[in-house]
C-alpha cells in the first residue's frame, strides 16, 4: 500500500515515515501543500496522511479541491487545530478521520490500517482467495494454513495484484505502487519477481503475463 504524508514538522514527518516503512508501506513525503497536491494529481496513492497549517496551500483547500474533482482516496487529517469545529469542518469536506496533535505514532498506524480496511471493503483483516489467505494487518501469505514467505518486494507485488484481481495492471503502474519518489529502482526487475512469484504461488493462483500491457492476477 502506497501512501502520501503531508506534514511540514520534520521530526514528525520522519517519526511517522519510519513507524510506516516498518509496517511495510511505500510512503512519499512533502512539506508544502502546493507540492503535495502535485503529487496526488500525477500519481496514485492508497491513502493521504494530512495536516492542515501547510506552507503555500492549506490543507483544507487540498481537501476540497480533491472532493471537487471527485477524487476518491481515504484521508487522515493530523492536526493540531482541535476544537470541534474544526475537527467537524475537516469531516465534512471530505476527510474520512481526523486526529489531534499530540498523538501515538501506533495510534496513526493503527488508524491508517482501519481506514484502508475500510476503502477496500474489508470486513476483517484477510482476504481470502481459493487455498490462499493475506493479512493485511500481520502481512503474512498462506496457503492452506502454511506460510509462503516473500521478499518485502515480492509481498508488495503480490499485494497489489491480489487486490486487482482479474485486472491488467502495467509494470509503471506497479513500480510506481512499490516504490516511493526517492528509490532507485529498475523497471526491468519487476519481471524477475513477477517469476519468483509464479514460483512461490504455484497453482495456487494464475499470475499472467499480457504481452504489450502488462500482468494480470486471476
Amino acid at each position: 500500500m502506497k501512501i502520501l504524508l503531508l506534514e511540514d514538522n520534520e521530526t514528525l514527518s520522519d517519526g511517522i515515515y519510519k513507524k510506516l516503512k516498518n509496517s511495510d508501506y511505500i510512503v512519499d513525503i512533502f512539506a508544502d501543500g502546493e507540492e503535495g497536491m502535485y503529487a496526488l494529481e500525477v500519481f496514485e496513492y492508497d491513502l493521504l496522511i494530512l495536516d492542515l497549517g501547510l506552507p503555500s496551500l492549506d490543507g483544507i483547500d487540498i481537501i476540497k479541491k480533491l472532493r471537487s474533482k471527485r477524487k476518491i482516496i481515504p484521508i487522515l487529517i493530523i492536526s493540531a487545530r482541535d476544537k470541534l469545529d474544526q475537527r467537524i469542518l475537516g469531516l465534512d469536506i471530505g476527510a474520512d478521520d481526523y486526529l489531534c496533535k499530540p498523538f501515538e505514532l501506533d495510534e496513526v498506524v493503527a488508524r491508517v490500517h482501519a481506514l484502508l480496511r475500510r476503502s477496500n471493503n474489508l470486513s476483517s483483516n484477510s482476504i481470502k482467495h481459493l487455498q490462499l489467505e493475506f493479512n493485511t494487518k500481520t502481512r503474512l501469505l498462506t496457503k492452506n494454513g502454511e506460510i509462503i514467505t516473500l521478499t518485502k518486494r515480492e509481498l508488495s507485488i503480490f499485494e497489489y495484484l491480489f487486490q486487482n484481481l482479474n485486472i491488467i495492471v502495467s509494470k509503471e503502474k506497479i513500480v510506481e505502487h512499490i516504490t516511493n519518489i526517492d528509490d532507485e529502482f529498475n523497471p526491468t526487475a519487476v519481471e524477475t519477481y513477477i517469476s519468483r512469484l509464479r514460483k512461490k504461488l504455484g497453482t495456487s493462483i494464475a499470475l499472467k503475463t499480457i504481452r504489450g500491457l502488462g500482468y494480470m492476477m486471476s
